[in-house]
């Protein structure tokens, strides 16, 4: 490209047709050959008669101007003019374009790809040989960048898209150009974040040469979603000010997907450059469950999708208990307030403790149920994330072996504390105000709920620390303990109206839906899926588990169904998050839905040794088409005159007007 002041020329040979503009100056200033004169003695009558309308000898100068002004104009388009050009890349040698083409660079995809043909273009004017490096983790990305014909490499150009990952770098710099020159200028096209292996890359490109960094325009913003007793979304961006709002996706009534709900941000607090805000999603169960995928508004890309799965809709719940002891009373029974409080916001499932383990629940409630010394199965459904929530009841108060049960959080006393035993407490006790930190974090006892008998927790230094509600003399009401990756819950108070009026408060309600939401779901190691069915996927063994594909998104956040070249995700590499061979999307394992999501915690790269363009700087105004528009105007211009003059010369009105 030339470069002359503000002004760029891609085609500057083109020029050199400025030079017949002298050549026809003069051709248009000449006048037809000139007539032979003949002698005519009646002419001599003619003399001194003025002529009304004269023929010019000469084409008028400024109809000559006229025209050569369209002629210059249609040379300079042809030329290929840009105002304000991008600067020409750093070196004359070979041309190395490097691409982020990860989620995060989708914002931008479109500038970055026009600003990588528009380098490859000049490459090729030049006759300047180029590689090029798509970061997108695809197979063989790590073998080494051939150098070749800037033009062959267009086409790869035009059809490369983001993916739904991070971008990912080939492994070793020098083993990808262990082929190419031995110096060689990069135009790295950035999304502006840091990536695994950015740092490596950026020291191996700039000892070849000079490294040239666009980064793109638009801000990058992420979404990712936030586990815990109330799950949130954690939304990031690399713009200051104020936060988008979050858009829930689902489903009408009708099937057809629509906005569901807002989620407003609050204030974000900004560290090393990144805005972020915790988005609590505070719907109702009943709309949560509807919600397909969360989305921040206005933006397109992977990153920027949260799928909704397991961790924000409703939980499996199993419940066990045993209701011949109450002799068919309904409201006497435990097992009815549990079902009734559970029904509405969870998936609930009823049997036997051996009955309900293969159905893989979320969550487990027993009410007043012993347990045997050996528990293995629900030990280990335990360990693998599962909840289990116990009540208390007569049976356990009664149980002799209650110090061997293996599934408590704290050590029980026998017996137990009753308002009518040696033991009285006077008046029943109200409910402390919760923890702020603890699982019931808000809610607000009723000054009404009071409880008439516990089971009392035997003393002991972590006593404290596993207590997440007390009473208000200070004996615990609900304790808990983990036990690998899960955790068991005790209420020490029964389920039903005999020991406490919980039950029939609007608190026990919000209580088990804190805990039940809570609940982390069993994981996908090997034996957690449901019992082995034989219309299940026969990969699915409980040796190797694997998830297949249900759902998954482009690298722009559009959603649509897995191709049939995309094989089952193995366990182990399902947990690494997604990657090739792996996209964002919704997979699935026997009866349990996951998500993999692409937005995550973000860094702002920095650039030692290289050559960072202003972000946002435009790569130049095209100016061919102004320069066109102008001498066709010109040309119309030249018309009008040139019919004027005609019409001084005798034509009728009628065809000058035309």
């Amino acid at each position: 490209m030339l470069t002359l002041g503000p002004i760029g020329f891609s085609a500057p040979w083109v020029l050199t047709a400025l030079i017949a503009l002298p050549v026809l100056w003069l051709l248009l200033r000449a006048v037809p050959p000139a007539m032979r004169e003949v002698t005519f003695p009646g002419t001599a009558l003619l003399a001194g008669l003025p002529d009304p309308a004269p023929i010019a000898r000469r084409t008028p100068w400024w109809l000559l101007a006229l025209r050569l002004a369209a002629i210059a104009g249609l040379i300079l388009a042809l030329a290929g003019p840009v105002w304000k050009p991008a600067p020409d890349d750093a070196g004359t040698g070979p041309l190395l374009v490097v691409i982020d083409a990860g989620a995060s660079a989708a914002p931008g995809w479109e500038g970055a790809r026009a600003r990588a043909v528009a380098a490859l273009d000049r490459a090729e004017s030049a006759g300047r040989p180029a590689a090029l490096l798509v970061a997108d983790g695809a197979p063989g990305q790590g073998d080494t960048i051939p150098f070749q014909p800037a033009a062959d490499l267009t086409a790869r150009v035009r059809g490369a898209a983001p993916q739904p990952w991070e971008t990912r770098y080939p492994d070793d710099p020098a083993n990808v150009l262990r082929d190419a020159p031995e110096r060689f200028a990069t135009l790295w096209l950035s999304d502006g974040l840091d990536h695994p292996g950015r740092a490596g890359w950026l020291a191996a490109l700039g000892a070849r040469g000079p490294v040239t960094v666009v980064p793109q325009a638009a801000p990058v913003r992420s979404l990712q979603i936030v586990p815990g007793t109330m799950p949130a979304l954690a939304l990031r961006s690399t713009a200051p000010g104020a936060l988008p709002q979050v858009l829930a996706i689902g489903p009408d009534p009708q099937g057809t997907p629509r906005t569901l709900a807002r989620l407003t941000p609050p204030d974000p607090k900004v560290a090393a450059g990144i805005a972020e805000a915790t988005v609590p999603i505070d719907l109702p169960s009943e709309l949560r469950n509807r919600v397909t995928r969360f989305t921040i508004e206005g933006e397109a890309s992977a990153a920027a999708v949260v799928l909704a799965d397991d961790r924000v809709r409703r939980r499996k719940v199993a419940l066990v208990g045993d209701t011949r002891s109450t002799e068919g009373q309904a409201l006497l029974s435990p097992v009815h307030y549990l079902r009734q409080a559970l029904a509405p916001r969870t998936d609930l499932i009823e049997g036997a403790l051996a009955e309900v383990l293969p159905a893989a629940p979320d969550v487990i409630v027993m009410a007043d149920q012993p347990l045997d010394p050996e528990q293995p199965e629900l030990s280990d459904w335990i360990d693998r994330g599962g909840l289990l929530i116990r009540f208390a009841g007569p049976r356990m108060a009664a149980s002799e072996a209650l110090d061997l049960d293996p599934l408590l959080p704290v050590r029980l006393l026998p017996g137990g504390r009753d308002i009518g035993g040696a033991l009285s407490w006077g008046e029943p006790r109200a409910v402390q105000p919760f923890a702020a930190d603890g699982p019931f974090a808000g809610l607000t006892p009723p000054a009404d709920v009071t409880v008439r008998a516990q089971l009392m927790a035997e003393p002991g230094l972590d006593l404290a620390a596993r207590t997440v509600a007390s009473l208000s003399d200070g004996t615990p009401l609900v304790t808990r303990d983990a036990l690998g990756k899960g955790q068991v819950v005790l209420f020490h108070t029964a389920a039903n109206a005999d020991w406490s009026s919980l039950p029939l408060s609007g608190l026990f309600l919000s209580m088990l839906d804190r805990l039940a939401q809570g609940a982390a779901g069993i994981d996908a190691a090997p034996g957690t899926g449901p019992a082995d069915d034989p219309a299940s996927e026969p990969s699915r063994t409980d040796e190797q588990p694997f998830w297949a594909a249900e759902t998954v998104l482009d690298g722009f956040g559009r959603p649509g169904p897995p191709g049939e070249d995309l094989p089952p995700v193995a366990a182990e590499d399902f947990a690494r998050g997604p990657a090739p061979g792996a996209p964002a999307g919704i997979y699935v394992a026997g009866e349990r839905r996951a998500a993999l999501n692409a937005g995550g915690p973000m860094a702002i790269a920095t650039w030692p040794g290289a050559t960072v363009e202003t972000a946002g700087r435009a790569a130049g105004t095209d100016l061919r088409g102004w320069l066109l528009a102008l001498a066709a105007a010109v040309l119309a211009l030249d018309a009008v005159a040139s019919g004027t003059l005609a019409g001084r010369r005798g034509a009728r009105p009628q065809r000058v007007a035309a």
